[in-house]
């Protein structure tokens, strides 16, 4: 069965579909002001760089902003990371992102320590070792960038100009 949606990502917000299929967020490499630092808002004709990351379920249909306007400029492979626990042998922890394979996946141990790691799409889960355990598991993840260029509109002090960014998609679902 194939699910279409629309995804909705206001600026400065990440977004993910319920099941995580698809992810929206902003690009924390470009999106930097003069002094190096993650810009966390942006004046009208600004450029703003968005990224997007979609599962082997997953396939992105098109990008459409409310208003300015969006390109696709090309993939990167991003690091991220993120803390993960198991209380026994077997038990599944999920990835955030999908990950290439698991020779991609990068442990650093805080004392106990898993083994026998298997990985079945975004599941990962350890068959034997000393549990409880806990890592921060690190992995390359694969994102589609986009290049927002925010519209030139004169704003009274204080105004805002909202905009909104729309990923339509669709996912493949099991049966």
């Amino acid at each position: 069965m194939t699910v279409i949606g629309t995804l909705v990502v206001g600026f400065g917000e990440d977004a993910a579909t319920a099941s995580g299929a698809i992810i929206a967020e902003w690009d924390d490499t470009k999106n930097l002001d003069v002094k190096g630092k993650v810009k966390s808002d942006w004046v009208p004709g600004d450029v703003a760089w968005l990224l997007l990351h979609a599962d082997a379920t997953a396939t992105i249909l098109d990008v459409k902003v409310t208003h300015g306007s969006i390109a696709a400029d090309g993939d990167e492979s991003l690091p991220r990371s993120g803390e993960m626990g198991w209380a026994e042998p077997g038990e599944e922890q999920t990835l955030q992102y999908a990950a290439a394979q698991l020779a991609d996946l990068v442990f650093k141990w805080f004392g106990n320590i898993g083994t026998g790691p298997d990985l079945e799409g975004k599941k990962l889960r350890f068959s034997s070792g000393q549990f409880p355990c806990l890592a921060d598991v690190s992995y390359p993840v694969q994102f589609s960038r986009y290049r927002v260029q925010t519209p030139e509109v004169e704003l009274a002090i204080d105004e805002e100009w909202p905009i909104r960014v729309y990923v339509y998609y669709s996912i493949e679902e099991a049966t």
